[in-house]
């Protein structure tokens, strides 16, 4: 039974993956596949390395993240706190045009408090 030997690669630019091969001297490298998932950049596959493993597979299969540059990390996470402001501004104004009950002046019991309940929120039962 083959084992397969995993191993997770952190580089800045999908590029350096292949300096990164040539470095690990590389007999062979193949089934490249390209993602990108939420935001940033995944590169994975197989390589063969030109010394003898003495354990399990002769191939390792490589899974890089490219980071990114520092300015394109800025970029990312000036736009994750933007629209972060902008679903909390949004909440803030729905809640103050939200229409609530009106607060009576005088008690109809010496002593008694008036509660305002929130408005219902009208939804289909199917939830659309």
């Amino acid at each position: 039974m083959t084992r397969t030997k995993w191993m997770r690669l952190m580089v800045r630019e999908p590029a350096d993956v292949l300096r990164w091969a040539s470095q690990e001297n590389a007999r062979q490298l193949d089934d490249f596949r390209y993602r990108v998932i939420g935001g940033r950049e995944f590169v994975s596959f197989r390589m063969v390395p030109r010394y003898a493993i003495q354990i399990g597979t002769s191939e390792i299969v490589v899974v890089a993240c490219a980071r990114g540059r520092m300015s394109r990390q800025a970029a990312l996470l000036f736009g994750k706190i933007c629209r972060r402001l902008a679903r909390g501004s949004v909440a803030g104004l729905a809640w103050l045009a939200a229409p609530r009950a009106l607060q009576s002046a005088a008690s109809p019991v010496p002593g008694a408090v008036v509660y305002s309940l929130p408005a219902p929120r009208l939804r289909s039962p199917l939830g659309l």
